[in-house]
């Protein structure tokens, strides 16, 4: 996702400028941030890994000396980085090769890997590269370096979500470790709410009941966005999918999938959304100008708003996106993958495994502002606390709610031609150059194509 860059960005300058105020207790002077640990399993460290699993737990000193090479696409505002030190001294036996990469570039070094380029041990994905990558087979089974399935002490489906686990999985095989996660929900104005009476809608008669009460000319419209991000959510929404259950199916163009893109469309004919595009600007600027009153995204974007408009703390809220027949979004985020060409696999595991301890998974939101993936970070304290800019909300349990419903992108190597079909259709239904069920069957025919490529 091309907007999460420009969060990564927005959310390093406010950790600078949190690094000339004084540090919060329990905190490196001028971090901002946590410390990442470096004590094993059994020090108190919510989720209680054991020492026998645990990553952290040092490597004996007499071993070889291995070096791992790790791909950090975060930036600045990495949860990455801060872990190097802590897990070198944990670990003397394996120093890290740490490599800052751009999104753009990390995904390109990873095509170039595929066809004989050197891959490193560990790098960090967005979680919508993994189908094709995983079809390709390009990621090593975590499940090898596992000790009885269990990652840090715990079974998987204690560390993880349902959703979460299943989107890390791929014909039996774990082919990540998710990271931090991204699930959409609904951002609205809550001062504008509480100032015309309206109530949070839960279903989609009601967001445009009250998107038609909320706007005021071009002012306070629900985002209407043209990608497969936003679109996948309203067809989930209406109990339809992107593909069949068995990958081998486009249907996208079903009934369901029809009438919720039509509904989704029937907010800009009835000039309760803007169609929000490039040449627009940043979606920031338009909620600080006030065009935009209401949109869908994910928990990151707490982060870019607490960044970069602070005078509006207290203004926003989240809550579940509306529905018609059950709750659903795409489900994405990032994960930490071996390459099935690394070089030092069992260090390599190590590291991931230390990345994953509770306490260093709550620095995915300290450092970096985005959602930590595994359950025992996500209820921890840190996380889940009253956010003030978000009047006291515990906004992040919105979010984990989302999860329980979420659906990650069909795992089929054609799939970056999929998503390039679907975006062009609902940019020309957004334009109105084709009705809804014309520019899906046109987006449809152009995916099975791609789907049936040997």
């Amino acid at each position: 996702m091309n907007i999460k860059k420009l969060a990564i960005v927005l959310i390093a300058l406010t950790l600078v400028l949190s690094a000339c105020t004084a540090p919060a207790a329990g905190t490196p002077s001028g971090s901002g941030a946590s410390q990442p640990t470096a004590t094993t399993a059994g020090s108190g460290a919510a989720g209680g890994a054991t020492a026998a699993a645990t990553a952290g737990a040092a490597v004996p000193s007499t071993g070889e000396e291995v070096t791992i090479t790790v791909w950090d696409y975060y930036g600045d505002a990495t949860p990455i980085k801060p872990l190097i030190e802590p897990f070198q001294k944990a670990n003397p036996n394996i120093k890290v090769d740490y490599q800052a990469l751009d999104w753009d570039t990390t995904l390109e070094k990873l095509n170039v890997v595929l066809t004989g380029g050197d891959a490193p041990d560990v790098a960090t994905v967005d979680m919508t590269w993994l189908p094709r990558f995983a079809a390709l087979e390009a990621f090593s089974d975590l499940n090898s370096y596992m000790m009885t399935g269990q990652l840090n002490g715990k079974p998987l489906n204690e560390v993880y979500s349902p959703g979460a686990l299943d989107a890390i999985t791929f014909n039996g095989k774990v082919v990540a470790a998710l990271y931090d996660f991204d699930t959409y929900a609904l951002y609205y104005r809550a001062d504008l709410f509480e100032q015309k009476g309206l109530q949070v809608p839960k279903t989609w008669d009601e967001l445009k009941d009250v998107a038609a009460k909320l706007a005021e000319g071009d002012l306070y419209k629900y985002e209407f966005d043209a990608d497969t991000f936003h679109g996948s959510q309203w067809i989930y929404e209406n109990g339809g999918q992107l593909l069949s259950e068995d990958n081998k199916q486009v249907v996208f163009n079903s009934p369901e999938a029809v009438e919720a893109i039509t509904f989704y469309h029937s907010l800009l004919k009835d000039g309760v959304a803007v169609h929000w595009t490039t040449d627009q600007g940043e979606r920031i600027q338009g909620l600080k100008d006030g065009r935009i009153g209401m949109f869908s995204d994910g928990p990151y974007y707490m982060g870019i708003i607490k960044s970069a408009a602070p005078e509006m703390a207290g203004k926003w809220k989240v809550a579940l996106h509306p529905f018609k027949k059950q709750p659903g979004s795409y489900l994405g985020g990032t994960g930490l993958v071996i390459p099935g060409k690394a070089k030092n696999k069992d260090a390599a595991w190590k590291f991931i495994e230390y990345a994953m301890l509770p306490e260093n998974q709550i620095g995915v939101f300290t450092y970096a502002g985005a959602a930590p993936a595994t359950n025992a970070a996500l209820s921890s304290d840190q996380v889940n606390a009253a956010d003030p800019y978000f009047g006291d909300q515990k906004a992040f349990g919105v979010f984990l709610e989302t999860m329980k419903t979420a659906h990650h992108f069909p795992y089929v190597r054609s799939w970056s031609d999929i998503d390039t079909a679907f975006t062009v259709a609902m940019e020309k239904i957004a334009l109105e150059q084709m009705s809804v069920k014309e520019a899906l069957d046109e987006a449809a025919k152009i995916s099975e194509e791609a789907l049936n490529k040997p």
